[in-house]
């Protein structure tokens, strides 16, 4: 038996309509006399009437409408000619009608399902409900060009953030931009929660009126995962993964051939981004990153710290520059090295029968990473800024080939702070958290399109990402900590590559003494943090003994202080007290870094030794003798505070004049 409505969703309200139905009429003819036969002559009539209403197709309604009405002929000749209201016979009425009234939602569901995608069976009432609540949804929203739009399939999202909507476009209807103009609309009526936008994606290798709606219904935290700390090495030509889309997938952008826009306000994550990028391309057997921070070079610190420490042999990063001198040594030499690989290397081009530039552990690309832009492009300054932001453009024009690439990140990519030229050459563009829509656009066209907006931007370290010139998609952003960063250090020392001969060749001195520049620029200006005058004399420029990687050793000028006598200096320790003379305590800082054969010694280090523990002594004799404010040091890779030796060697000089 069945309803005699298939529409509804309700199979036991439709099995009792049915049911009663059948045996009110039943009994009817029953007292009317009628021959059994009659039963026969009422179920062709109410199929007859039933296609005629209905039509002829789908084939699915028409089955099931002649089966309904065969039962509905069966039961009720039988009845009549029997005995209808036995066990036997009431079991048959309300078993039929069960099994009918079944009909109505399976053919509902069965409908919204192109003949491609039928022959998965049945499909689950929840996922069912969700699929019309979509098409409904959708529907409403979009008007009369939406009608015949069929939602597919809902597929929850394997971390539970979400779900993808399968839509099939209507023929002679709705196109994808119209469906996509819908989104935020969508979102509004599928209350979503705030920063959680959808994404409409055209899937690769189907039809054009297949199309996935990526809907997140929870708010992706703000750097939650941390930065996965590759292990083995990696190649350039893999990619750069940074972090997640809101479904789980990994989010990446090619960078062999390919130059980077980063942009995002302060506090966005931009810098932690970068760190990652660090990351994952020094873990590479085929690439090496050298660093431009001209805002203090705190994207560089936490990575040279372990070689300036004296835990690594080989400096994690290749070059870094915090200086715009040092900038402009770097991107020369870059310029030099993509223009002699042109020439150097056609013979490896031939051997390898490609135009692009084969990169390997014997011929690394070099990937350049620069911090705060603004400070490094044309539009934010003049002089040597406008030599460096002309070498920058230079390398994104020429070097692609060469395996030399820009990833440059700046508050904004408007016009002021990007030239248009990089801008439209970039071939990853990232967005992240910025003030104004129109900031958005500056990154991509579609932004206003798809009504992009900086709200839709949440949590830190979230952003869009588009690779070359594809829509943007949401991603979150990795975190990584400082002791990852020394963690992942420490293995890019061990495992990166060296720059190839001809390239280190071209790239002159400026290149092979960078190690003694960057030692001298990340020790004495970087970690410098008093705010207290520091005299002429204490700020010299010596090195001290340092040795660069790469180098030998250049030798320390010789102090114009006295010098410590070989031995014993005839000091006791426990002598060195109030009264001792300002030179001796000078000297006997001296002796107390001689005997830990280091270049520096932290305040509680000499108090102990030479004052008797006490540091408030210890610093007004110190500054009475014309030492300098202490320094921000790090000693066995701990943060100090403290003095090195030649700030006790440049105030015995001024003492001793």
């Amino acid at each position: 038996m069945a309803t005699w409505s298939l529409a509804t969703d309700s199979v036991g309200g439709n099995a009792i309509t049915a049911a009663v139905g059948v045996a009110a009429t039943t009994a009817a003819m029953d007292a009317l006399g009628l021959h059994p036969i009659a039963g026969v002559g009422i179920a062709a009539v109410g199929a007859l009437s039933s296609l005629v209403t209905g039509g002829m197709a789908p084939p699915e309604r028409v089955m099931a409408t002649l089966g309904r009405w065969a039962g509905v002929g069966g039961w009720m000749t039988w009845a009549l000619a029997g005995d209808p209201w036995s066990a036997l016979g009431i079991g048959a009425l309300v078993g039929g009608s069960v099994l009918g009234a079944s009909m109505g939602p399976w053919l509902k569901r069965r409908s919204a399902v192109p003949d491609g995608a039928r022959a998965g069976g049945l499909v689950l009432g929840s996922t069912a409900k969700e699929t019309a609540e979509w098409q409904q949804r959708i529907i409403d929203r979009g008007g009369q060009q939406f009608h015949g739009i069929v939602v597919e399939a809902v597929t929850k999202w394997e971390n539970g953030l979400g779900v993808d909507v399968r839509v099939c476009l209507p023929k002679a209807g709705a196109t994808v931009d119209q469906l996509r103009y819908l989104a935020p609309g969508l979102a509004a009526d599928a209350n979503l929660p705030h920063g959680c936008s959808i994404e409409v994606i055209e899937p690769e290798g189907e039809g054009q009126r297949t199309v996935i709606l990526r809907v997140p219904t929870q708010v992706m935290t703000s750097l939650d995962e941390g930065h996965p700390l590759w292990e083995e090495q990696r190649s350039i030509l893999d990619g750069v993964p940074i972090g997640a889309h809101p479904n789980g997938d990994t989010a990446e952008g090619p960078m062999r051939e390919e130059s980077w826009l980063v942009v995002g306000k302060k506090g966005a994550g931009k810098t932690t981004l970068l760190w990652g990028i660090t990351a994952t391309v020094g873990m590479c057997s085929d690439a090496l990153v050298w660093h431009i921070d001209l805002n203090g070079g705190g994207m560089t610190q936490p990575w040279v710290d372990v070689w300036l420490d004296g835990r690594v042999q080989r400096c994690p990063i290749d070059w870094a520059a915090p200086s715009v001198d040092e900038a402009i040594r770097m991107v020369t030499a870059a310029v030099k090295i993509a223009k002699h690989r042109k020439i150097a290397y056609r013979k490896r081009k031939k051997e390898h029968n490609t135009n692009l530039l084969p990169v390997g552990a014997d011929l690394p690309e070099i990937v350049i990473i620069l911090d705060e832009g603004a400070e490094a492009m044309a539009a934010a300054g003049r002089g040597q800024v406008v030599e460096l932001a002309t070498k920058l453009e230079e390398i994104q024009r020429i070097a692609r080939n060469e395996a030399v690439n820009l990833v440059l990140s700046v508050l904004r990519g408007t016009g002021d702070l990007v030239p248009a030229a990089m801008s439209t050459q970039t071939g990853v563009g990232i967005c992240m958290k910025v003030r104004q829509q129109k900031e958005i656009a500056a990154v991509f066209e579609a932004a206003w399109e798809l009504k992009l907006k900086p709200e839709h931007l949440t949590a830190k370290g979230s952003g869009w990402i588009s690779v070359d010139g594809a829509l943007p998609t949401r991603y979150q952003g990795w975190n990584i900590l400082p002791d990852d960063m020394e963690q992942a250090a420490l293995r890019i020392a061990q495992v990166r590559p060296d720059l190839d001969e001809a390239s280190a060749g071209v790239a002159g001195d400026d290149y092979a003494t960078r190690y003694e520049r960057m030692r001298q620029l990340f020790t004495e200006d970087a970690e410098i943090v008093e705010d207290e005058p520091v005299s002429a004399a204490a700020s010299g420029t010596w090195t001290s003994g340092w040795g660069s990687f790469g180098n030998t050793a250049s030798p320390a000028p010789e102090p114009a202080g006295p010098a410590l006598v070989a031995g014993d200096d005839g000091i006791e320790d426990a002598e060195i007290v109030e009264d001792t003379p300002i030179d001796d305590i000078l000297v006997g800082a001296l002796r107390v870094m001689a005997d830990a054969g280091s270049d520096r010694a932290t305040r509680s280090q000499l108090a102990e030794r030479l004052t008797g523990g006490d540091e408030d002594v210890l610093r007004s004799r110190m500054t009475a003798a014309g030492a300098c404010p202490v320094h921000s040091l790090k000693v066995d890779g701990r943060d100090a505070r403290g003095w090195y030796r030649r700030d006790i060697e440049a105030a015995l000089s001024v003492t001793a004049a």
